[in-house]
């Protein structure tokens, strides 16, 4: 079976990579994916796959059912791309303006769209059921929670659930995979602070959210180097600071954006609190007020340890055992697909897109992003390997 999957992730590498490039072309935002959907609803009926639609408004879900009774798999890819202007000179280059596939997704629904032209021309010899999730809005809003929201996980009942990313600053040929946490909590946060404006020459009739802010953004920073311990895996980075036009006005508001990652949501419970201890003792001090907006994204993303050990071994028989890279570290970044690891056993792997050592790197949600679409071989491959082998494993 390793050689036949093998074979046909070759034989349909240049239709996977055509409508990647149709699909890079055509981006689209979160919840806005409508001519994605109908790409991928048009390649589905192409291959005879039923599918339910608008699920999460753009969702697609499609079952392979396998010629044999036994468990369900679930391979899941996001469809969204960013608020980005292309800047690469590809001849596929987005043909949206202020919008790009800056993040892979394009290469994530061709690839999942390979494994199903792969599993589906197997079915025959599958013990069990393949279901297909083609995702909306994982940048931002998260499109995994509504669409669990709405069954994707039921119906039949999902018992256990891949997804993998493409990753450019990763050797291609590489597949990185750890085992327990992999990708980190998110929290966003958006804070204004509220003093009396007034004219520079005379701050002391005014009350200077600028100061107030400037001592806020120092001390959230002791926070991370002098309430945790160096143990804990935490970033608090604000990312943004807005107040006045003039030179010669002091501003009336101040705003303040960034954003929480930790491994653990107590620890940023914990955080959240001494900010805002740190902003009511700054403003009572100084005469002003504030707002706090917090925005309690997706839970960590952790592999399920008790799928490990049969995930690497299928992933060895896609690129090789020594191609297998175990990461020592999980990643700050974050990825909705832990709504679905959360409720049922599941495993999430990286595959490298970098041509060698000495290219500089370009990382993901950059506007000059491009990555070579015959690695979309090795995600189909690897996603089709994985699946079958659970339903192999576990029938």
């Amino acid at each position: 079976m390793i050689h036949k999957i093998d074979a046909l992730a070759k034989k349909n590498l240049e239709k996977i990579r055509a409508i990647r490039r149709e699909l890079h072309q055509y981006p689209e935002l979160g919840f806005q994916e409508f001519k994605t959907a109908q790409l991928i609803k048009r390649e589905l009926d192409i291959l005879g796959i039923p599918y339910k639609s608008e699920i999460a408004k753009t969702g697609v879900v499609a079952l392979i059912k396998g010629g044999k009774p036994g468990k369900t798999v679930l391979l899941r890819a996001d469809m969204d791309a960013l608020p980005i202007n292309e800047e690469t000179e590809c001849e596929y280059k987005s043909l949206v303006p202020g919008v790009m596939h800056a993040c892979g997704h394009d290469g994530h629904v061709a690839g999942l769209l390979g494994a199903a032209m792969i599993l589906n021309e197997l079915k025959e010899n599958i013990s069990g059921n393949i279901k297909l999730v083609f995702q909306p809005a994982e940048e931002g809003p998260g499109g995994a929670k509504p669409m669990i929201d709405e069954g994707i996980l039921e119906d039949p009942k999902v018992d256990a659930a891949y997804a993998c990313h493409l990753w450019p600053n990763y050797l291609a040929g590489k597949i990185l995979f750890k085992d327990g946490n992999l990708m980190a909590h998110p929290t966003g946060f958006d804070i204004e602070i509220n003093g009396v404006g007034g004219h520079g020459s005379t701050p002391e009739k005014t009350v200077d959210p600028i100061i107030i802010g400037c001592q806020a953004i120092i001390n959230f920073q002791n926070i991370i180097s002098r309430n945790i311990s160096a143990m804990q895996p935490a970033v608090l980075s604000c990312c943004s600071i807005k107040a006045g036009e003039a030179g010669n006005v002091i501003p009336d508001k101040l705003t303040i954006k960034g954003t929480i990652r930790t491994f653990d949501e107590n620890l940023t419970t914990d955080i959240l609190n001494k900010m805002d201890s740190i902003l009511e003792g700054l403003c009572n001090a100084y005469g002003a007020s504030y707002n706090f907006i917090i925005e309690r994204m997706y839970p960590t993303l952790k592999n399920d340890s008790n799928l490990f050990t049969s995930t690497k071994l299928s992933l060895a028989n896609v690129v090789g055992e020594d191609n297998v890279i175990l990461m020592t570290e999980p990643l700050m970044g974050s990825e909705d697909f832990s709504y679905i690891s959360n409720r049922v056993p599941s495993n999430f792997f990286f595959i490298g897109t970098k041509e060698n050592q000495e290219d500089i790197e370009t990382l993901l949600h950059h506007p000059r992003l491009k990555w070579d679409d015959k690695h979309l071989e090795i995600s189909s491959k690897a996603l089709a390997q994985v699946a079958y082998d659970y339903l192999e494993k576990f029938k």
